[in-house]
């Protein structure tokens, strides 16, 4: 094992390196303090790494990421969401029959006990859905046993039931706001054809899912199934390290895409294109007041900071999104957004700058074809994270040796006060 000596006041410090597979090295700090009486400082832990992982592996230098060694790419264009899922949560591809067995279960458990009925009557319907998705996800702590650090295989089924279960209540959720009916799923549609049948189904005329809508639904989620150790599965591992329920700590990760920094941007790049039409201003002359500084455009769903290099899950949205679009009658929305592609891609600024549509900006363009309305965008990209967050959750509590989150601090406060009763203070 390789150690690294660390200097501090004329007292020199060991620490182990740990090499991952992928040769990336990394000090292990877990006695810094103890040894050192020192804490490291890193804000938004850039520079720290939570634990060891064999889930997803993400290079920002190189701009890759794969799960569990496959990259993304070949998953996007060959595999299917349930496939991805199964991939993430259980460490390799299913056979055949594996994945015909998971399928049936996701089907078998779609639906939601009718007492949680009741629960979406208490929200009024303007209410946030990421507010009512969360709540609802907790609630099937009340449904199933409590016995999780006893009976992980138990643990594993409800990864499985909460994986079939989000799309139901995702739908339930959006049917409540709209005051229709809900439409249950059906066993015989597969995962994301069940979702939008949900979705878009009335009691008067069933919806039939264009195959098309299925395919692309699939890529998009594979492509937001993980992503490393990003906010959101950093809190679904925060939560999950007091060995509270797989559903408190999903919980916690549909909470922390309420963020515009988190899970915002789809929604973002809609409006942006939204004011671009309603401006009627070419997309090329709209675009160069971010050239002049006068707007900034990170937050509209261009660039990827967790990237040094062009994001992969942008090259490979791009051309997923181009090829879908490319024999479709075009929508106002839609076709600004191609053009902003085109633009984009092809002026040295954005390009030097790293400022290129990402995936978030394909995500809400899609989102808005499959005619998701854009207050149910988050709740599309947790379904899509859904699997890597279990997957996360699953691989901490199988380890056994995790400790309970508890970060330092340096206090920089007033010291010594001394209280002054309340008729005293000045």
């Amino acid at each position: 094992m390789n150690q690294v000596e660390i200097h501090i006041k004329g007292k020199t410090y060991q620490f182990p390196t740990i090499i991952g597979t992928d040769g990336k090295e990394g000090i292990d700090l877990s006695d810094f303090y103890r040894k050192t009486g020192l804490v490291t400082v890193d804000p938004g832990l850039f520079n720290t790494a939570l634990g060891l992982s064999k889930v997803s592996r993400r290079d920002p230098e190189k701009g890759e990421l794969s799960y569990r060694g496959y990259d993304i790419a070949e998953l996007a264009h060959q595999s299917t969401f349930v496939e991805t899922s199964y991939l993430l949560i259980y460490g390799d591809l299913p056979n055949k029959q594996e994945l015909a067995d998971f399928s049936k279960r996701l089907s078998k458990h779609s639906m939601i006990h009718e007492d949680m009925l009741n629960l979406f009557d208490g929200f009024p319907g303007v209410a946030n859905p990421l507010a009512v998705l969360s709540v609802m996800v907790t609630s099937l702590s009340s449904y199933y046993l409590e016995d999780y650090e006893e009976k992980l295989d138990m643990g594993v089924d409800l990864i499985t039931r909460l994986l079939a279960k989000i799309r139901t209540i995702a739908a339930f959720t959006y049917k409540h706001s709209v005051g229709h009916p809900f439409v249950y799923p059906l066993d015989k549609n597969p995962y994301c054809t069940n979702f939008l049948y949900m979705m878009h189904s009335v009691p008067a005329g069933a919806y039939n899912v264009p195959e098309e809508f299925d395919r692309i639904l699939n890529q998009l989620w594979i492509l937001h199934a993980d992503h490393e150790q990003n906010v959101s599965n950093t809190a679904v591992q925060a939560v999950g390290s007091t060995q509270a329920n797989i559903f408190a700590s999903i919980s916690a990760g549909i909470m922390a895409q309420w963020g515009a920094r988190e899970g915002g941007r789809p929604t973002a790049a809609i409006a942006l294109i939204e004011d671009i039409i309603k401006s009627k201003t070419d997309v090329k002359h709209y675009f160069e007041r971010f050239k002049t500084g006068e707007a900034k455009l990170h937050s509209n769903g261009f660039g990827q900071k967790a990237y040094d290099t062009v994001s992969p899950r942008a090259k490979v949205v791009r051309g997923i999104v181009q090829e879908f679009y490319k024999n479709r009658k075009l929508n106002a929305v839609e076709e600004t957004a191609l053009k902003i592609d085109e633009l984009v891609w092809n002026d040295s600024y954005f390009i030097e700058n790293l400022l290129y549509p990402n995936l978030e900006f394909y995500s809400g363009v899609v989102f808005q074809t499959l005619e998701i309305p854009k207050e149910m965008f988050s709740v599309m990209q947790v379904i899509g994270r859904l699997p890597g967050w279990l997957a996360h959750w699953k691989e901490q509590r199988k380890k056994g040796d995790f400790s309970k989150f508890r970060p330092k601090q340096i206090y920089v406060g007033e010291n010594q006060r001394k209280y002054v009763p309340v008729q005293s203070r000045i």
